[in-house]
């Protein structure tokens, strides 16, 4: 996501210079393999001495903060300086909207410097907005520009990767695909138990594994096997290996990072993980954005935003449990018009969501200015 507005900031500004910092010792290696061009470096901590210094030694025109909360020591030092600070996929909790409110009335500072005139908070929804505007953020200083993580889903998939895929996987034309992506411990079994349902009542079906943590796949190939069917790995077919007869009871599990948009492609069904247990799911806006029917299961509170999206566009299935699950890909595979319309409506919605970047770009045109740094 900052990587699309880096670009569309270079795009837009040729002359800028653009400084990116991370809080995480993840977040600070996937930045500074995308942005090796640029200064990299943790964001200062919250403490005013420490604020100052990286303000002094970076010196920015902009102040650009992603999806973060708001940090009132940073918030302060900025305004004295007259930095103007840009919130953008602005996002503020209802228990973080409890603090700040408090905070408010210990510090008229941190009031003040939070409703500095040239701040500006790009909301990613309407909830947010009113949220900010509840914290005594004047309505002037609000838009609401969307999310900007929706510009990066992707709606299409090569037809050579997908022909490619399928002939690796040595799928037929009549056989039916079912993919299960960013599975966790404890959902492998329910898919498995669901699959030999399937299989039992005739269904012509595969089914392709794609485990959200790769150092699992040992343990996920001894639960495959426990249940007689055969597990053949990615890599293994990378490397030449073939899938054995049957191929309805072999078990694909991609144990490869960064194949599992172009799995999706090739799906009839798919299932998102980490949902059917309670951590939250994974992005099922990935799959949606290709136009396949998606099943979850009830635990999708990291991706609340995008599963009301779908479901108020009916283009979603949550289901309970493994009796649903069962149910609900039983339908799908046996209503493929259904399943078909389902997915043209998920990615409709996933394209309707695009945009944010742009908006959000043209609303710093009337901050930004060439050849200054903006600390990202």
């Amino acid at each position: 996501m900052v990587k699309t507005l880096v670009k569309a900031l270079e795009k837009e500004f040729n002359d800028l210079d653009i400084v990116v910092s991370t809080n995480t010792n993840t977040g600070l290696s996937v930045a500074k393999r995308c942005f090796d061009d640029r200064k990299v470096f943790y964001f200062p901590l919250d403490l005013s001495w420490v604020v100052n210094k990286a303000l002094n030694a970076i010196q920015p025109c902009c102040v650009i903060l992603v999806e973060l909360e708001i940090w009132p020591n940073f918030l302060i030092s900025a305004a004295k300086r007259s930095i103007p600070v840009v919130l953008l996929n602005a996002r503020i909790s209802e228990r973080s909207l409890k603090w700040y409110r408090v905070l408010r009335k210990i510090s008229k500072e941190f009031f003040a410097s939070l409703t500095k005139k040239e701040n500006f908070f790009c909301a990613r929804t309407e909830a947010d907005a009113s949220r900010l505007m509840n914290l005594g953020i004047p309505e002037a200083q609000i838009g609401i520009t969307g999310n900007m993580k929706f510009d990066n889903v992707v709606t299409d998939i090569p037809k050579d990767t997908r022909k490619s895929l399928s002939s690796l996987f040595e799928i037929d034309k009549e056989e039916k695909v079912i993919v299960c992506g960013s599975t966790h411990e404890g959902e492998e079994i329910v898919l498995l138990n669901v699959f030999q349902r399937l299989r039992e009542k005739g269904k012509n079906v595969r089914l392709i594994v794609a485990p959200r943590h790769i150092e699992r796949v040992n343990e996920i190939v001894k639960l495959i096997e426990s249940f007689q069917f055969r597990c053949i790995r990615k890599t293994s077919l990378d490397n030449g290996e073939k899938v054995d007869r049957p191929k309805g009871e072999t078990v694909i599990l991609v144990d490869t990072v960064g194949d599992l948009q172009a799995t999706y492609s090739i799906a009839d069904c798919v299932f998102v993980g980490k949902s059917l247990v309670p951590h939250g799911g994974q992005n099922m806006m990935e799959p949606a954005g290709l136009a396949k029917p998606v099943i979850v299961g009830p635990h999708t509170f990291n991706f609340c935003e995008e599963v009301q999206l779908l479901k108020k566009a009916n283009a979603i299935e949550v289901v309970r449990d493994e009796s649903e699950l069962l149910q609900k890909m039983m339908y799908f595979l046996e209503h493929p018009d259904v399943a078909h319309a389902i997915g043209e409506r998920a990615q409709s919605v996933a394209m309707k969501q695009k945009g944010a970047t742009d908006r959000n770009v043209q609303m710093l045109r009337k901050i930004l200015s060439k050849e200054r740094t903006v600390s990202v």
